[in-house]
């Protein structure tokens, strides 16, 4: 491999390179997105609060046409002029900062999720020597392509506010000589056209600029044949990494085969050394199942719980260390095992057919004493 080919960033990037690239808070999100959520809050403010809107707005305007600024208007009067015009147009406007507060907070969760990380808040000395960030930063292909993607975004929606609005030019010049309540509805009526003509091109713009961004992310974390290489040497050569790995496979392996011990049927033991649990269903299973088996210590823990859970065991040295060595656990027993294995097995079910004789005699015996 030529070391080109070894340097170029082919590679799908491995789940350790992506999370590098969110701890560094490197994700692929859309401004659009919170641009269009922000727009569709004040569509829904306009069109559900269009009574509440038009009642204070009214109340504003009645303020200022009622007020005459003449020399008898004192000092206090300006006060309280201005105070009730901004307490007017806060009232109108808090109930709307809440909301795109909110779908701000929203609109990055959906697309980060949950996300802490102190790594973009990390002082680095080359962030405070600004002359030699500004020529790379303001001069280079990035740049000017957010340059033209943002004029691109700003032509379309200036197009569609003048195509919404290119009919009604004349009314809007008559504006200030409607009725109060006329011209207020009248230019309620524009806004609302005006936002949801802009939500619509939003809608496109935002699904468009969020597959861009992934596209873009995606091949900024695309690796080279040799990273991923590294990377895999890296974690399969780390001594910690592979016990940790091991002990977790055990441990899962440990649990199922505790878990299976309780619905086997018989448990072929070797006293000193092996434990082997087998299960048969002849609705389900061809032949007999090795569903748990252990040494030593493990197998003293399936003698164990085998006792606690009734299941009946048999002493068979020979077969315990065959079947201990030639089946793995999950496995039916090979063919040249049917013979032994059967036997025990009848000899269980036996046990089983007499113990349940037994039970029903001694019921029997229990009632006719009484």
């Amino acid at each position: 491999m030529s070391e080109e080919d070894a340097g170029e960033k082919t590679e799908e990037p491995t789940e350790r390179r992506r999370e590098e690239f969110r701890e560094r808070g490197q994700i692929a999100k859309s401004q659009d997105i919170l641009s269009l959520l922000v727009l569709a809050v004040g569509l829904s403010y306009f069109l559900f609060f269009g009574r509440f809107i038009y009642d204070h707005m009214g109340r504003v305007f009645t303020v200022c046409f009622e007020t005459r600024f003449g020399p008898d208007l004192s000092n206090e009067g300006v006060i309280l002029f201005t105070a009730r015009i901004f307490y007017e147009i806060g009232y109108i406007l808090f109930p709307l900062a809440t909301g795109v507060i909110i779908v701000g907070i929203l609109g990055n969760l959906i697309q980060v999720g949950v996300l802490i990380t102190t790594k973009t808040l990390e002082p680095k000395l080359d962030k405070l020597n600004f002359f030699s960030k500004f020529i790379p930063t303001f001069f280079n292909k990035q740049a000017f392509a957010n340059l033209f993607t943002s004029l691109t975004k700003l032509f379309f929606i200036l197009l569609v506010v003048y195509y919404t609005l290119n009919g009604d030019t004349s009314k809007i010049a008559q504006l200030s000589l409607m009725p109060l309540d006329q011209g207020l509805s009248y230019m309620f009526e524009r806004i609302l056209m005006v936002l949801f003509n802009i939500v619509l091109i939003m809608v496109i713009i935002a699904v468009v600029d969020y597959s861009w961004q992934i596209f873009q992310m995606e091949e900024k974390m695309k690796m080279s044949k040799q990273e991923v290489k590294d990377e895999h040497k890296l974690a399969e050569g780390n001594p910690l990494i592979k016990s940790q790995r091991r002990k977790r496979a055990l441990d899962m392996l440990n649990q199922r085969m505790m878990s299976a011990v309780p619905e086997a049927d018989v448990i072929i033991n070797n006293p000193t050394h092996f434990s082997i649990a087998l299960r048969f269903d002849k609705n389900k299973d061809a032949a007999p199942i090795v569903v748990a088996k252990g040494a030593d210590l493990m197998a003293l823990r399936i003698r164990r719980l085998a006792e606690q859970n009734d299941v009946t065991m048999v002493d068979n040295p020979t077969l315990a260390r065959a079947l201990y060595r030639q089946v793995k656990v999950g496995k039916a027993i090979p063919y040249e095992f049917y013979r032994a294995v059967a036997e025990i097995l009848y000899y269980v079910y036996q046990l089983r057919h007499g113990s349940r004789l037994q039970r029903q005699n001694q019921v029997s015996q229990n009632r006719a004493l009484l």
